[in-house]
């Protein structure tokens, strides 16, 4: 059985298991498994709700029909390093897994300046963290429960323009990762691309405004609105980075 079908036998319980007090919830599930769930559930007729602890999370629950936020099993923590170095979303999440915590257990990091983060976990290893974890990379940190609106918070980007000959995918991603077109071409032929959280299937596929454009490895670009062309009538294009 492969990964897909082990999610969707997971699925097919969540929905055996709908309207009862216990396991009514899944997660937390990548962005390309719950663009998959979405269409599994669309496709049966069911309805349901994804929620990550905050507006636009990342990585998200799933639960059958609508459900209140509120009601999803998903804790806000709070962590403020004590020393001076810049911690990144990757230090925060090789602490929490070093700490033998699955990846599944944990939801987004969202960076609140160079030394603070509020990361979104399972209710059942809230405590354990917040007992357990005195250290981020070198630096002794104070973790706490996040008492503000979650939905204040928002994901870390960066503005870029990239300048494209045309809106196929490989001169898309190629622009976005500053790479020849023949390594996109290899990036989408090797199933490291994309869009909008399914897969891109060959390099001429078009993207559009409003697109999301994943390559593993080098991060998740959403794509904006034409700004302009350069001299040579190649186009000019609006882009943010998550960092």
């Amino acid at each position: 059985m492969d990964e897909s079908q082990i999610l969707f036998s997971r699925i097919d319980d969540l929905i055996c298991n709908s309207g009862q007090s216990v396991n009514k919830f899944y997660g937390f599930l990548n962005e390309c498994q719950s663009a998959d769930v979405s269409a599994y559930l669309k496709n049966k007729g069911f309805s349901y709700t994804l929620y990550g602890g905050y507006s636009n999370a990342s990585r998200v629950f799933v639960a059958i029909d609508d459900v209140d936020e509120y009601s999803f099993p998903i804790s806000a923590l709070r962590i403020v390093s004590k020393g001076k170095k810049v911690l990144s979303h990757r230090d925060y999440l090789g602490a929490i897994m070093g700490m033998g915590v699955k990846r599944e257990c944990i939801g987004d990091i969202v960076l609140l300046s160079d030394k603070s983060s509020v990361v979104f976990v399972r209710n059942e290893i809230a405590e354990y963290l917040i007992n357990e974890l005195t250290k981020v990379g070198r630096d002794s940190v104070d973790i706490s429960y996040f008492s503000d609106d979650t939905d204040a918070l928002c994901s870390n980007t960066e503005e870029l323009r990239i300048i494209v000959t045309s809106m196929r995918a490989d001169n898309v991603v190629s622009a976005c990762i500053n790479c020849s077109r023949g390594v996109a071409s290899q990036l989408i032929s090797s199933d490291q691309v994309f869009l909008n959280y399914f897969h891109v299937s060959k390099p001429s596929v078009t993207v559009s405004e409003g697109d999301i454009l994943s390559i593993r490895g080098y991060g998740k670009f959403i794509i904006g609105e034409q700004t302009g062309s350069t001299k040579k009538d190649r186009m000019v294009i609006s882009v943010l980075r998550y960092i």
